[in-house]
Parts: structure tokens; C-alpha cells; sequence
């Protein structure tokens, strides 16, 4: 039995709401009962076979094909299965999920990831702002699960993060990891202004040094992290292989507030 699948026919004409298509709401429902679902953000009316061709039955995994940047909140609340989009994904990929798999093979939006609390989501392009950050009606942003970006992030990335873990492949956006209270944010190339402007507590961990420190964090000097090490070998046995080492350069911050996080530049 193959994974169910929805291929979009054409480029919606507005932007759709594809929280409905988790593999628990379903679960389930026969063919003629999921293309009848509302996914429409307009006051036309739009349903999922109106939008999307619909193959295949298994529910616990789903395929989302040709899709672009207005399929919003795929994997929005996802708390089993897995998704995998052949295409881009909009606002909202995998918001407030707390378990299952997500893979774009692709782009995604705004607030991709956002307040979620598990599982993972593994980005293979660009994410816009605020990824890991907070979603609409919470106050923290991302509290659990993995993040994984193979491209560049937009701004704000990880705001007000609160526990788990993000891996940034290509470039960060300004206020990476901005008032973001625990965590770890790895950054495997460069940063833009004011990177952890208000961290409280938290890890941010930076292959290269950023161009702009800010001057509330305080230079603790090269230390050696038993931390790094657990954190390579749990990279490279969940197939993202990164050299670390155990050396990194601490700043110790932002004084400004509670001040008990840290920025480690590896050396």
C-alpha cells in the first residue's frame, strides 16, 4: 500500500491551508472524504481535490508533490508519521508539531518549525523568518525536537527558543537565537547583526567567529567542551556529519539580561 499522496494540479490562485492533512486526521477517512476537506483561505471555497490529485492509502506516511510557496502549515500539530514534500512548503511547515518526521526537499516559509515541542523537521533549502520561533497565540518558540536547514535562514531564527536543537547549514538572517531562553542553535557559516541579542540561557555555536559580537557578552577564553564531542558523534550517527572538535572559545552572556548563556566559537 502505497503513501498517500497529493499532487497539486496547478498554482492555487490562493494561499492554502493544509493543516488538515496530518496523518492522524486521516486516518481513517476514505478517498472521496479527503478531497471533499476545506482548504481554502478565502471566501472561495476550495477543497483538496480541487487543489491536489490524490493517490495511494497509507496515511501514516504522507506526499506532498509539485507544491510551492502557498501551501501553508504542512505539518502544522503533526504528532505521528511521517510527511515528505517533493517541492517547496509555505508558512507554518511543522508549527507547534510534537512528534513524527517532516522532510522538504525544498524551500519553506515563515515560522517554519515554529513552538514546536518534537519530532524533526530536515529543510534542504532556504527557511524564511523566524524558524524555530514562536507561533501565533504562544509565547515561546521552539521547545523540543530537531531543526535541520540546508540552505540559508531568514531573521529572528530561533526567537525565544526554549529547549532542542537547530543546525544551519548556509547563512543566518539578523537576531539568530534573539531572545531565545535554552537550546542549541549550530551555525555552520556565517550570521547576520545582533546574534543573541536577549539570550538568557542556551548554546549558540559557530564554526566560523561572527563578523559583529555584540559588547554584553563576556569573554571567558578557549575551553575544552565534553558537550562538542557528544554533540559530533550524535550529528554523525543521525547522518549530519560535522567536525567539531572539543575546543571552542566561550562568551558568556547576555549580560544585559539573565546572562547564563553562551556563545562557543570553535577553535
Amino acid at each position: 500500500m502505497g503513501a498517500l499522496t497529493f499532487e497539486l494540479r496547478n498554482a492555487p490562485d490562493q494561499r492554502l491551508d493544509l493543516a488538515p492533512l496530518t496523518p492522524t486526521r486521516l486516518e481513517g477517512l476514505k478517498a472521496k472524504e479527503i478531497e471533499a476537506l476545506a482548504i481554502g483561505t478565502t471566501r472561495v471555497n476550495l477543497t483538496v481535490g480541487d487543489a491536489f490529485t490524490v493517490k495511494g492509502k497509507d496515511a501514516a506516511e504522507l506526499r506532498f508533490v509539485g507544491t510551492d510557496g502557498r501551501c501553508d502549515k504542512i505539518g502544522a500539530g503533526l504528532t505521528e508519521g511521517a510527511i515528505v514534500v517533493e517541492g517547496d512548503a509555505g508558512a507554518y511547515l511543522g508549527a507547534g508539531m510534537k512528534k513524527g518526521k517532516i522532510e522538504v526537499n525544498g524551500n519553506a516559509g515563515v515560522l517554519a518549525g515554529a513552538s514546536m515541542a518534537g519530532g524533526t523537521i530536515a529543510i534542504s533549502g532556504n527557511a524564511g523568518e523566524r524558524a524555530g520561533g514562536i507561533n501565533v497565540g504562544e509565547t515561546l518558540g521552539m521547545k523540543g525536537g530537531v531543526l535541520t536547514i540546508g540552505g540559508n535562514a531568514g531573521s529572528l531564527l530561533g526567537e525565544r527558543m526554549r529547549r532542542g536543537l537547530v543546525v544551519v547549514a548556509g547563512d543566518a538572517g539578523d537576531y539568530a537565537g534573539g531572545r531565545m531562553v535554552a537550546g542549541t542553535i549550530l551555525f555552520k557559516r556565517g550570521v547576520g547583526p545582533n546574534a543573541g541579542y536577549g539570550l538568557r540561557r542556551g548554546s549558540l555555536i559557530f564554526v566560523d567567529e561572527p563578523k559583529d559580537l555584540p559588547p554584553t557578552f563576556g569573554d571567558c577564553g578557549v575551553l575544552e567542551f565534553d558537550y562538542l564531542r557528544l554533540l559530533e558523534h550524535w550529528l554523525r550517527a543521525n547522518g549530519k556529519p560535522i567536525n567539531l572538535g572539543a575546543r571552542a572559545r566561550r562568551l558568556m552572556g547576555d549580560m544585559a539580561v539573565l546572562g547564563k548563556g553562551e556563545m562557543l566559537i570553535l577553535a
